[in-house]
């Protein structure tokens, strides 16, 4: 790991008490400058400088997983799978198609590789960050973080869905955007859906910013604009309860 980096760090202006009524209102809530400013400037870098991403699909035509280099995919065959990707409007099922780096699958694996965002991994997972989840959320039963990076380009998109697992073990979802200068209409924006099938709330991704909300709760990801000028990066996954 670049021995500059000094480990990731809250940012100490959070108000915790202020998020947290904030947060009892309506169960979601986005919170602005959540890391200190060293530590985001990290993580963006990080993150912008990956190049060990898998294309993950999930569409009708199937679901898979395919490794690349950068944009490109490590085995040639796979350009025919994500060619033949093809999302079905008519299905209500869960479709998605995005770049992702998924470092709780890599742990489970065996798989460290030292780097600035295995450090973020184990950062999610220890005190500092799991208290701030648990003193917003008021739950203090969350003893780890299941953690994902995603880059979605443009056509990128993630469908409906509420977020329930089988396990309940997930009790809150949250999403650390580290997308600078993004504008709402190049899409990528996560949507909150009410019951009767509108948008109630929408959230524009930012840079070091981070989205919490309860589990199970209706939510997409709006396609990112053919138009948009760079990709939409973030950290994603859920506060999760003893197992």
């Amino acid at each position: 790991m670049d021995g500059v980096f000094e480990g990731f760090r809250l940012s100490p202006r959070l108000d915790r008490e202020a998020l947290a009524e904030a947060f009892a209102a309506r169960g979601r809530l986005q919170i602005d400058g959540v890391l200190d400013e060293a530590s985001a400037e990290a993580l963006g870098a990080a993150i912008e400088g990956e190049r060990s991403w898998s294309r993950s699909v999930r569409m009708t035509s199937g679901t898979f997983s395919a490794p690349l280099d950068g944009y490109e995919p490590v085995h040639p065959n796979h350009r025919q799978w994500l060619a033949e990707a093809i999302p079905d409007a008519e299905d209500r099922s869960m479709q998605w198609l995005f770049d992702a780096r998924r470092f709780s699958q890599e742990r489970r694996l065996g798989m460290v590789r030292g780097d600035v965002l295995d450090a973020l991994f184990d950062f999610l997972n220890g005190d500092d960050f799991l208290g701030l989840g648990r003193d917003v959320t008021r739950d203090s039963r969350a003893a780890a973080v299941e953690a994902q990076v995603t880059r979605y380009r443009p056509g990128d998109f993630l469908t409906l869905h509420s977020d329930k697992d089988a396990g309940g073990r997930r009790l809150c979802a949250y999403v650390l955007n580290m997308t600078r200068d993004w504008r709402a209409d190049w899409g990528g924006l996560l949507l909150f859906h009410d019951a009767a099938g509108n948008v109630a709330e929408g959230f524009t991704p930012g840079f070091n910013q981070l989205n919490l909300f309860r589990v199970p709760m209706d939510h997409s990801v709006s396609q990112v604009a053919s138009f948009a000028p760079r990709d939409r990066y973030a950290v994603s996954g859920w506060l999760l309860a003893p197992a």
